[in-house]
């Protein structure tokens, strides 16, 4: 199977989850992820905000902010060029609708991103397909593996559904990056 064949079969599997089992599902991936020493010992997360079917990122959000973290989702700034920047938000209602209908911080003008501790970040990212190894598939914008390819060393987990897990492998390219961990529900990869 292609990547766009995985793709398409893990989103129909993923849509097709009622939404009592998603949230439901995503409240055990928040317990076993908020869990993680790499969660409790990161003073930065840098973490999407979830929209439709996905592991709902909300809760997170607002566990990171009332435990003094420092919370920064990303911002698509060249979408030609698959490249997002991280900017910190204090509340989910900084974030407002924009690329592919993603929530997403206003950029402030004159912004930078700061220079995260790598020790001390934690990315947790979303995806779409997965395999045993820690393959990932995600929306093909390769914004992620850009990402974590600038920030080497930096400590990422990726939160999904169990039922995203296909059984075969994925096709790695060169410039994939596999995250250190994936969280799903059921197990921790």
């Amino acid at each position: 199977m292609t990547k766009d064949d995985l793709r398409k079969q893990a989103l129909l599997k993923r849509d097709s989850l009622l939404k009592d089992k998603i949230t439901g599902y995503s409240r055990e991936i928040f317990d076993k992820l908020t869990a993680l020493l790499s969660y409790k010992e990161a003073g930065n997360i840098l973490i999407y905000a979830s929209m439709r079917s996905e592991v709902i990122t909300d809760e997170i959000i607002l566990d990171a902010l009332a435990s003094g973290k420092r919370v920064f989702c990303p911002k698509v700034v060249d979408k030609t060029n698959g490249l997002m920047t991280f900017v910190r938000i204090r509340a989910l209602e900084e974030l407002k609708k924009g690329y592919f209908g993603i929530r997403e911080p206003v950029v402030p003008s004159g912004y930078a991103e700061p220079d995260f501790d790598i020790d001390k970040s934690l990315i947790v990212m979303p995806l779409v397909c997965f395999d045993d190894d820690r393959n990932r598939i995600g929306y093909s914008g390769g914004f992620y593996d850009r990402y974590l390819a600038m920030h080497k060393g930096m400590k990422s987990v990726a939160i999904a559904f169990e039922c995203q897990k296909t059984d075969g492998r994925i096709p790695a390219d060169a410039f994939d990056v596999a995250p250190d961990m994936i969280v799903t529900e059921e197990s921790i990869y």
